[in-house]
């Protein structure tokens, strides 16, 4: 048009101005800007309103100001435009400053400038305007009372709310949100029952809450009632069983969900992945990538989703893949990976991988120095661990957390190193939790160290009377030495307190069908087979004097804890044996490494029909023959 030589009307301008300020593209903007001025179009009111407008959308206040104060003619538009990029850019008592210079001022002054103090979590001064402010509209009604529930004020919220002459449902959706946040669902479910009417962000509101404070029962009645479902909706009640560990709930109400033809976000497929890192299955949230995530490369949380789901599901390889991709990698994503790196055992990685984030510049923080000690763990680094350690508190004044404690605890218990993990405990500058001290009681057992497994289970039974664990290893230790008599005493507080252990349980992935199983189970469909294999592989190391797979004395405990277990049958070994029927990826729980170690020394043929795929044929089992 300019090379035509057609005028270009206000309204083109205005136009051009609003298009280039959504996109935040300032150095267009400012040839527009010269090009007006140049050809004497500047003078137009609209179109300096228009210039201040697309500064301020750009955070260039000072631009826009400048503008301002050149303009000869100002309307309330002109003010409240400067008056709302001071407030964007967090200036306030700039903006109160224009505020106080108006002459004249209408509802959206006022609402803005309160905006402003709300928006800094000065409810004081915000209020002080409301109550001068001439007119009120419902905006600012609202805008208060979200500025109290921001703040954690619920009281002044509820007072100025029963006072609000009129009230829609995004008020009431306020206070109920409020409550939530703070965990108070009765005040909240009050709120909800008096709604005159609700919207779908309501009943999402109430889910989300219960599913927040653990309450999946009242979470689901309530999405269940739903008139109305949206993906919000849809990913509050699949995160919700995520969070809560109930992976198998949000998975079945996955299969759901895709029958509605809703396109997933990143916030739901996260839900999902994060179930499925649970069960250690993989395939579902591979399809759902492989469906709707164009790219991985530029999304970080999921990136980092994934890189912790194929870790804990033993696929270490894939995790490095996903993360060399990234972009952009945070300080989360390195933090991930390190773990990873660190709970498989690959020490060298790990500290590898921590001196390359150093080098990028990004600051580690007490998750990654978690990931780091626990490398230390695995790998039975003892000095690297004590570096590590001192490097945390002394170089980057991180405190330490219990974990880290537990983490360094454990590191020494395993080494034998009993004295300096008591040492440790001794001077933490934090109160000792149960896992710091279930890590010492622990390797006592290991070690045979009766004294202070005797302060760390005294310790644990004041923190924790109702754990069985803590009792059972006390007890083993005290039968490992021959002190019956103490086995006996510890065995009348297992009485005496009514505990009784809660079965063990453990699954594996074989043909994308999860397999549970529990203490004793005889609930499996194959659990014929899968018994029969458990009794010869224990006739089998019977003959070749080894216990694997015999009851050891903890199990042993469990006849005086009110449970006998069938035959032996942990659920450990029950899902070690089924996963050599089906040579399938394993999610464990408990301590499968230490059976399937016992059992890979060897050489057994077996002919297995798999019932899933309805195939026979030659499994070649790790046993050795009999001679």
């Amino acid at each position: 048009m300019r090379f035509l030589d057609v005028p270009l009307l206000n309204f083109t301008i205005l136009s051009v101005l609003r298009a280039l300020g959504r996109e935040k593209r300032l150095r267009d903007g400012e040839g527009i800007y010269g090009f007006v001025i140049k050809y004497g179009l500047g003078f137009d009111l609209l179109v300096r309103n228009g210039m201040i407008d697309f500064f301020v959308k750009c955070c260039e206040v000072c631009y826009g100001r400048r503008v301002f104060d050149g303009m000869e003619e100002r309307d309330v538009v002109s003010w409240n435009t400067m008056i709302s990029g001071y407030v964007g850019v967090g200036r306030v008592e700039d903006a109160r400053e224009l505020f106080d210079g108006m002459l004249q001022r209408n509802v959206v002054s006022w609402t803005i400038l309160i905006s402003g103090y709300v928006k800094m979590g000065d409810m004081v001064e915000a209020r002080r305007l409301f109550e001068v402010m001439p007119v009120k509209d419902l905006a600012v009604w609202n805008l208060m009372v979200s500025g109290y529930v921001d703040v954690g004020e619920l009281d002044a919220a509820h007072l100025l709310f029963e006072t609000t002459p009129v009230r829609d449902v995004g008020m009431w959706n306020l206070m109920i949100s409020g409550f939530c946040k703070v965990g108070d669902m009765e005040k909240s479910k009050e709120y909800f029952e008096k709604m005159p009417h609700k919207n779908v962000s309501s009943w999402t509101i109430m889910v989300d809450g219960y599913a927040k404070s653990g309450n999946m029962n009242e979470a689901r009645h309530l999405f269940d009632q739903m008139p109305e479902k949206n993906l919000v909706s849809w990913s509050a009640i699949i995160g919700g069983y995520a969070k809560n560990g109930q992976p198998h709930a949000a998975l079945k109400l996955f299969e759901c969900f895709k029958e509605t033809g809703i396109k997933p976000d990143e916030t739901f497929i996260l839900g999902i992945i994060s179930a499925c890192s649970q069960l250690g299955i993989v395939d579902v949230a591979d399809s759902i990538i492989h469906k709707y995530v164009g790219t991985l490369s530029s999304n970080t949380h999921l990136v980092t989703s994934l890189i912790d789901m194929y870790a804990k599901c033993g696929r270490i390889e894939k995790a490095l893949q996903v993360f060399k991709i990234a972009d952009k990698k945070d300080l989360l994503c390195y933090s991930t990976m390190i773990s990873a790196f660190g709970n498989h055992g690959l020490v060298p990685e790990a500290i590898s991988l921590f001196h390359d984030m150093e080098m990028a510049n990004i600051k580690p923080d007490a998750v990654t120095f978690l990931g780091i000690l626990s490398a230390c763990n695995h790998g039975g680094l003892v000095d690297e661990g004590r570096s590590c350690f001192k490097l945390m508190i002394e170089v980057y004044n991180i405190k330490p957390t219990e974990k880290h404690y537990a983490c360094m605890v454990d590191l020494f218990g395993r080494a034998g190193l009993l004295e300096e993990a008591y040492n440790l405990i001794s001077d933490m500058n934090v109160l000792p939790t149960a896992v710091v001290w279930g890590s010492l009681l622990a390797a006592c057992k290991v070690y045979g160290n009766v004294h202070l497994a005797e302060i760390a289970a005294f310790e644990l039974f004041k923190i924790e009377p109702e754990n069985s664990g803590n009792y059972v290893l006390l007890s083993s230790i005290y039968a490992a030495v021959g002190r019956w008599r103490d086995v006996a005493k510890v065995r009348a507080m297992i009485r005496e307190h009514g505990v009784r252990k809660n079965r063990g349980s453990s699954w594996i992935e074989l043909d994308s069908v999860v397999h549970e199983f529990v203490m004793g189970d005889v609930s499996h469909s194959d659990k014929d087979r899968i018994y029969f294999m458990l009794d010869l592989l224990r006739e089998e190391m019977e003959l070749l004097g080894d216990s694997a797979l015999s009851p050891s004395q903890s199990e042993s405990a469990d006849f005086e804890n009110g449970y006998v277990p069938l035959l032996g049958h942990q659920c450990a070994k029950l899902q070690t044996i089924s996963s050599k029927v089906a040579l399938h990826r394993i999610g464990n729980k408990v301590k499968i490494c230490e059976y399937k170690k016992k059992i890979t020394n060897t050489d057994l043929f077996f002919d297995h029909k798999n019932s899933a795929t309805n195939q026979q044929g030659p499994i070649k089992y790790l046993f050795t023959k009999r001679k």
